[in-house]
């Protein structure tokens, strides 16, 4: 009985150095791009941040990292601005919509799905910029975000790289959170 309570203890000690020295491992392999495994780790945390994201919101997200954990990065920028997106178009129309009606006397929409459905992405940060929405700086890095989201979309070569599609993800999941507030 002895003997067997002496093999126990060793057991979970020898285990708990196991797990010990494999977190170790994927905190150093975590900074190598071609440790795929280890990248995924740090993903965790890139999902803990989404606790306080309204449902559909947290839906986009989710699945942006869902297609990161299985190396689907042109899916994960897809998703992940079409999330941003929805939250930054909602904002703007909340807090602008008669600046943008006044500015773009023939854009002719009943709501915020219109106003998305009849005017390119590209046009409604254009008109975000024009109200005030946005400045001239954040307009130039969303417009950059919005291009690589078309690269990742549509027919091409380009893939991202791991590290590209992870801090992709992670800078649209800041910009969402500060829209929102939370």
């Amino acid at each position: 009985m002895e003997k067997n309570k002496n093999l126990n203890e060793l057991y979970f000690s020898w285990l708990e150095r196991v797990k010990k020295a494999e977190k170790s491992a994927h905190n150093i392999l975590s900074k190598y791009e071609d440790s795929y495994e280890s990248r995924v780790i740090h993903l965790k945390d890139l999902s803990k941040r989404l606790k306080d994201l309204p449902l559909d919101i947290n839906s986009y997200f989710s699945e942006a990292i869902c297609c990161l954990e299985n190396d689907l990065r042109r899916s994960a920028v897809v998703m992940s601005w079409a999330g941003h997106f929805q939250v930054f178009a909602e904002k703007l129309y909340e807090l602008y919509e008669q600046d943008i009606r006044k500015e773009r006397k023939k854009w002719v929409f009943e709501n915020i799905s219109e106003l998305k459905e009849k005017n390119s992405e590209f046009s409604i940060l254009l008109i975000a910029n024009k109200v005030g929405f946005i400045n001239n700086a954040k307009l130039r890095v969303l417009q950059g975000q919005l291009s690589m989201r078309n690269q990742c979309a549509h027919p091409s070569l380009y893939k991202p790289t791991l590290n590209g599609a992870i801090g992709y993800v992670d800078e649209i999941l800041n910009e969402t959170v500060k829209i929102l507030g939370v």
